[in-house]
């Protein structure tokens, strides 16, 4: 059995000039859309995670921390709302784990380097399954590191904590 989780698919990462925008997100964007529309209609559990917090980034008031069209949760779907890097610091999301323990959890989102990969390794720890669709999430740019190179290397470093995957793997449907 598998539950979908979609983390801080947010506008904050498409909007230009913003510290956590992401240049080349389109593919990655459209291959998590894919898996969403996916899990939906193979009836999985679905959680999506949403980053708010006090100050400029992902604030609680701004249109920045709205999810991005398309990725609005439906009323049978779970909201899990955190202020940290780990979607385990969400209540709900610690929940919606808790209540799916056979289930591994298929994360798809933003960004690799920080809660892809903090919610991965914190909830391994924990005890659950992990299965993260590379190719449905991105990370951002940082210091001398390309978009690309920050993102291989979360994979890399991932691989011990997760099964990695590609969206056509996981939908058995070309991408």
């Amino acid at each position: 059995m598998k539950a979908l989780v979609v983390i801080d698919i947010q506008r904050e990462y498409i909007s230009q000039g913003r510290p956590f925008h992401i240049q080349g997100i389109g593919p990655s964007l459209n291959n998590a859309y894919t898996m969403l529309c996916f899990a939906r209609s193979q009836g999985w559990p679905i959680v999506h995670v949403q980053h708010k917090q006090d100050g400029d980034l992902f604030n609680h008031t701004s249109d920045k921390s709205d999810f991005i069209d398309g990725f609005i949760p439906e009323a049978n779907e779970t909201l899990a709302v955190k202020s940290n890097y780990s979607s385990f610091s969400s209540d709900a999301f610690a929940r919606f784990a808790a209540d799916h323990p056979d289930h591994e959890l298929v994360v798809v989102g933003y960004g690799t380097t920080m809660c892809c990969l903090s919610t991965i390794v914190d909830g391994y720890h924990r005890g659950h399954r992990f299965a993260l669709v590379e190719d449905a999430c991105a990370a951002r740019s940082a210091k001398d590191f390309s978009e690309k190179s920050m993102h291989d290397h979360a994979i890399a470093i991932l691989g011990p904590f997760a099964r990695i995957a590609q969206t056509a793997n996981e939908t058995n449907v070309p991408v």
